[in-house]
């Protein structure tokens, strides 16, 4: 991997389990913690690194206090162990770069005229070259596809390399690709997973190194995931997580906790189908995955469109720290309160429309979804805006619907009707365009539509105008906005050469990296800074930012 010449900052991912002395197999005597001598946890020290890089030399600088004065500093010895094996005997650990993977390590502080050893465990964590950056899900040739590419600056990208999941785990991907996304597991350290949903059977992969963790059809009860599961979507908070098959079945599972906080992988999904009041067929979901209770902005609930009964539902998805009062996967229908200064069948005062109820839609159905976070503070952000693409059975037009909706735990929710109005008539607008509503910053929806679905629209949330921004070679397949927002009070700590970029995929097999500052957009044109190609169809793509939880990533 070291041709690519990727040097990425990697995400810290230590996970030091204990502290203490213990009995050596040796002449060493057993002595209660901290007797003598104090060894610190390494993942509490600032100044030491858990987590490197795969071409990087790891030196570590450990901590330890003597509490008594019979221990001189010149009868200590020094011992690390990595996987095994001692690495070293000397105080500051110094060794040639190690696999890419997760290494259970341990750093002993002997006292040998007493013989008596003092230790800590820890976790080191080996990056691949792609811990950052835009994943990209393509179709080549009937195959599943997942490559790569990142920013060295905000004009200039890395190499796009492909297949990077052949690279690390040297086999191929799968078939019939669907969908990439990015689910954390909440814990005292923050893990990432990829997820690649696929027909010929989903997998899970470290955010870290790429290494695949399990097929996740492996993790229905028995073993097996039901007949026809087709994976398309899902959502993953921090008690549990829901799987959407292409046939409109949700299936759910719960994770089992271990010190307040959940095990990843630790349960299993159901093979029979959620089941709602009436029934459920879902065809789109909107969750905030990326979110976790560490990043600025936390949104604990997904949205789901029931073709079935024309209507929305939500999922509850909060559970942090093992809450049982809040558990996971607590579905509803939404429904806007009798109170409401605004109701299903008043009439928007800016457009002359009809509020539609989204209870039971009637004329329209929902053709794309999208949100931005409309209200955050650090750790918990519970309000959405909501942008619903609705068609209508009358008059085959297509109408925007804008609603904040809160929910702080399954009683405590709230829906408020924002406006109702006609989305533009834009030629090659279709059921096969795109829809992608920046979650914050500028106050864009981007849209495809021309022939072929071959051009980029911005929409203007705010003036209702529309124009054209980029031209594609082919049919526009995919979008995914990098960094969108960076909150000013967390400028200083943001890592901001994503901001304002976008890669859009084609189904040539092209990507483009755009400029989408609001800037260019006010100018009529997302100006294309760098340009791929030989991929197959581009199906999907995601994105993830290292160790920067103060900025809100495109989704």
């Amino acid at each position: 991997m070291k041709s690519f010449g990727i040097y990425l900052a990697a995400l810290f991912a230590g996970a030091a389990l204990a502290t203490g002395c213990y009995e050596d197999k040796g002449n060493y005597d057993y002595t209660t913690t901290g007797d003598d001598i104090v060894v610190y946890r390494l993942d509490t020290m600032k100044s030491v690194r858990l987590s490197w890089s795969y071409d990087e030399e790891i030196v570590i600088e450990p901590g330890y206090r003597i509490v008594h004065d019979r221990v001189s500093e010149g009868s200590l010895r020094y011992e690390w162990n990595i996987d095994g094996e001692t690495v070293s005997t000397e105080r500051i650990l110094s060794i040639d770069p190690l696999s890419v993977g997760r290494h259970s390590g341990s750093f002993t502080v002997l006292d040998a005229d007493r013989q008596v050893r003092y230790s800590t465990i820890f976790t080191l964590t080996v990056t691949s070259s792609f811990a950052e950056g835009w994943f990209i899900l393509s179709d080549d040739g009937g195959k599943s596809l997942l490559s790569y590419v990142n920013l060295v600056d905000a004009s200039t990208p890395g190499e796009l390399v492909r297949d990077v999941y052949g690279e690390v785990n040297e086999g191929e991907l799968g078939s019939d690709p669907r969908r990439v996304r990015l689910v954390a597991y909440d814990g005292q350290n923050v893990a990432y997973e990829w997820e690649v949903l696929q027909g010929s059977g989903s997998v899970s992969l470290d955010q870290a190194t790429l290494t695949k963790t399990i097929d996740i059809d492996t993790e229905f009860v028995g073993g097996q995931a039901p007949e026809g599961f087709v994976p398309v979507d899902g959502f993953q908070r921090d008690g549990g997580s829901i799987v959407l098959s292409e046939d409109g079945k949700v299936y759910q599972r719960d994770f089992s906790f271990y010190n307040d906080f959940p095990v990843a992988h630790s349960g299993k999904y159901g093979t029979t189908p959620v089941y709602f009041d009436g029934g459920m067929e879902i065809a789109l979901m909107n969750g905030f995955d990326h979110f976790t209770n560490k990043s600025y902005g936390h949104i604990p609930y997904a949205l789901l469109y029931d073709r079935l009964n024309n209507r929305l539902l939500s999922v509850y998805g909060f559970n942090v720290k093992g809450n049982a009062s809040s558990k996971f996967g607590v579905f509803r229908a939404l429904k806007v309160p009798e109170a409401a200064s605004v109701k299903p069948g008043d009439t928007d005062p800016e457009s002359g429309l009809v509020f539609p109820d989204v209870a039971g839609l009637g004329d329209y159905t929902v053709q794309a979804m999208g949100a931005r976070v409309a209200y955050a503070t650090v750790g918990v952000a519970t309000t959405s805006t909501n942008y619903l693409l609705l068609r209508s059975k009358t008059d085959g037009k297509y109408y925007l619907l804008s609603f904040d909706y809160k929910m702080n735990s399954e009683s405590s929710v709230n829906i408020a009707l924002n406006n109702f109005r006609a989305f533009p008539e834009t030629p090659g607008f279709g059921p096969e365009s795109l829809f992608e509503v920046c979650i914050g910053g500028s106050e864009t929806i981007f849209y495809t539509a021309g022939t072929n679905n071959g051009t980029l629209y911005a929409y203007d949330i705010l003036s209702g105008a529309s124009a054209p921004v980029y031209t594609a070679p082919s049919q526009i397949t995919a979008l995914r906005p990098g960094v969108v927002s960076v909150p000013s009070q967390f400028a200083a700590y943001a890592k901001t050469v994503y901001l304002d970029r976008m890669l859009l995929g084609t189904a040539s097999g092209t990507l483009a990296l755009l400029d989408i500052s609001e800037a260019k957009i006010s100018e009529g044109a997302a100006p294309e800074l760098a340009s791929f190609s030989g991929l197959g169809k581009v199906v999907d793509m995601d994105f993830y930012v290292a160790k920067n939880p103060y900025c809100y990533f495109g989704f």
